[in-house]
């Protein structure tokens, strides 16, 4: 089964990259947490699809 667009952990690191500035060193705390912490989600996600495809 596929999520629709903009429903998956991937979609949503996409979105938390674009609104983030280009250059990585002038990122805050802030924002380094907020993307560590959604590319987390984003690769369970995917470990979790590739294992159910098993």
């Amino acid at each position: 089964m596929r999520l629709g667009r903009g429903n998956t952990e991937q979609s949503k690191l996409q979105k938390t990259v674009k609104g983030l500035p280009k250059d990585v060193a002038s990122w805050t705390p802030e924002q380094r947490s907020q993307y560590t912490q959604q590319s987390d989600r984003a690769m369970r996600e995917q470990a979790t699809r590739k294992s159910k495809k098993r």
